[in-house]
């Protein structure tokens, strides 16, 4: 049975909720949705551990919750660096195209570094399959896809593999998150830190010089 909110929430219940999901998204990225409980949440809030379930109903419903916010915020960060992206492909010729692509990779990066939780979601989110099975709906952004079609037209590339606009999507995303993904492991080892400026400028400038000569005719 759902707790009764208290008069502080029900004086701000939009503030409350924000709480609760600001904290949903820290335990679910360090604990993954199976380790991840309401009681948790709710201390990490600082409120009843009660309060989760009535703002969300249960687990389930704050966990989508939190995936659709983690995604609002991507496409809302994203929104202007496609924007400027599409706009220097739009002058045309490699070198535009390659500065599109910098706009672009460099912006997805930066979000990825500012909100670490949405790697760690996603990561754990992948894993966890057999609780959700495969997922139906869009989870890349439709901004994104357009950008890295405006830019690989603006390099006149020949046709080929290097061309076929999903794989490079998902290449491209890949090679972003990938660091942030592994950076306690792999990385870790190779005595780097994703999350720093120095491997972040290097990063940003490889995948583009990358994926820049795989475009180039």
């Amino acid at each position: 049975m759902a707790a009764r909110a208290t008069s502080t929430n029900r004086r701000d219940p939009e503030g409350s909720r924000r709480k609760i999901l600001d904290a949903a998204e820290l335990v679910f990225a360090r604990a993954g949705y199976e380790g991840a409980t309401l009681a948790e949440v709710g201390r990490e809030a600082g409120m009843s551990g009660t309060l989760p379930s009535y703002f969300f109903g249960d687990k389930d419903g704050l966990y989508d919750a939190v995936i659709s916010r983690l995604f609002g915020d991507r496409d809302a960060a994203l929104e202007a660096v496609c924007a400027d992206a599409v706009e220097l492909a739009a002058a045309g010729g490699p070198a535009a195209a390659r500065a599109a692509l910098d706009r672009l990779v460099g912006g997805y990066v930066e979000f990825a570094e500012r909100r670490p939780a949405f790697v760690q979601v996603m990561t754990r989110d992948a894993i966890d399959h057999e609780r959700r099975g495969r997922v139906s709906g869009r989870r890349h952004s439709a901004a994104f896809q357009e950008s890295v079609e405006r830019i690989a037209a603006a390099f006149v590339p020949a046709p080929g593999p290097a061309t076929d606009l999903d794989q490079l999507v998902i290449s491209l995303i890949a090679l972003c998150l990938f660091p942030l993904e592994h950076d306690s492991t792999l990385l870790a080892g190779m005595g780097y830190v994703a999350h720093s400026p120095g491997f972040s400028e290097r990063r940003v400038a490889h995948i583009v010089d990358l994926v820049s000569r795989a475009l180039t005719p």
